[in-house]
């Protein structure tokens, strides 16, 4: 995996996401279920349990991500001040939609943030400003979902930390149109690290030699749950978290994309690269990931002769 992870940051690096962070509201927010049902008492800190975008035009959004991944879509609410959709997959919830204005009048936005599991989202937070980082969401709890808020880290990186009601997702293969991975490109890769081991409890390993793209993994649970990549020095790439999604066929998402109006930022194929991965921004212009993984004996399986 370090291999792919590796890869992974190479064309994370490459980005240039800048995307807008505003400070939160305070709106009333939507009845929301649960991450788990039937509820487990699993819980698992420091793993990625959730995703939200955030954007001013929620239609087309779930139109888009719906023709791009096939994506099952559910109201929530459909309140005018504050609605809220789900996006499934195979009948697993992937990610939800929330309205947010622009920060600017007139503008388009979107913004994906993704969630880390953590046993006390209050104190997370306060850790979170204690090491100078902000909160951009304060701590809320919401019956059958649990408590969640979303922060920033030192470099203004916006991130969502969740105690999930019904316990965390358990550990499981990934398929086809779920997140896989989350990466971190950081003007200060070390320094990025430590905010997050102290925030969390990761425990952060070095990866094997000849990963120079790659300077941390981020483990929790027994499991690689994320990486920290550092950026080139005059680099114009904002520091982000990107999450990836698994896909099948790369090339055929990517037309898609092109297709529905969005953009591809990253094609390691036009690059000579012949790569198994790829960025892109949707039509507001918030960045995904694209990765066609395939696990060991996936691969056993696909190399049997066939009768």
């Amino acid at each position: 995996m370090l291999r792919t992870v590796s890869t992974l940051l190479f064309a994370l690096l490459l980005l240039a996401a800048g995307v807008h962070v505003t400070r939160a509201s305070d709106p009333a927010l939507p009845p929301l279920p649960s991450l788990n049902d039937p509820a487990s008492d699993v819980q698992i800190p420091g793993k990625f349990i959730w995703a939200d975008l955030f954007t001013s035009d929620l239609e087309a959004e779930r139109r888009f991500y719906a023709t791009l991944f096939g994506w099952e879509w559910r109201w929530i609410s459909q309140h005018p001040e504050h609605p809220y959709g789900m996006f499934y997959n195979d009948e697993i919830a992937v990610a939800g939609i929330a309205h947010r204005d622009a920060p600017e009048q007139g503008a388009d936005y979107a913004r994906w943030v993704h969630y880390i599991s953590t046993p006390d989202v209050s104190e997370a937070a306060e850790r979170a400003v204690d090491r100078g980082g902000r909160i951009l969401l304060p701590r809320r709890s919401i019956a059958n979902r649990g408590d969640f808020a979303v922060l920033a880290d030192p470099e203004h990186v916006p991130f969502g930390v969740m105690h999930s009601s019904s316990g965390d997702p358990a550990d499981f293969r990934v398929g086809f149109g779920e997140w896989l991975w989350v990466g971190l490109a950081s003007r200060d890769a070390t320094a990025a690290a430590k905010f997050y081991e102290s925030l969390v409890g990761y425990r952060v390993h070095e990866p094997a030699d000849g990963f120079d793209v790659l300077e941390f993994v981020l483990a929790a649970g027994g499991h690689s749950r994320a990486g920290i990549g550092q950026l080139r020095e005059g680099s114009d790439s904002k520091p982000t978290w990107l999450g990836f999604v698994r896909v099948e066929k790369l090339e055929a998402i990517l037309e898609k994309v092109r297709a529905a109006g969005g953009e591809v930022l990253y094609d390691p194929e036009n690059d000579g690269n012949n790569g198994d991965l790829a960025i892109i921004a949707d039509p507001f212009g918030a960045p995904v990931g694209l990765m066609r993984w395939i696990y060991d004996d996936e691969d056993s399986a696909e190399q049997e002769p066939k009768s």
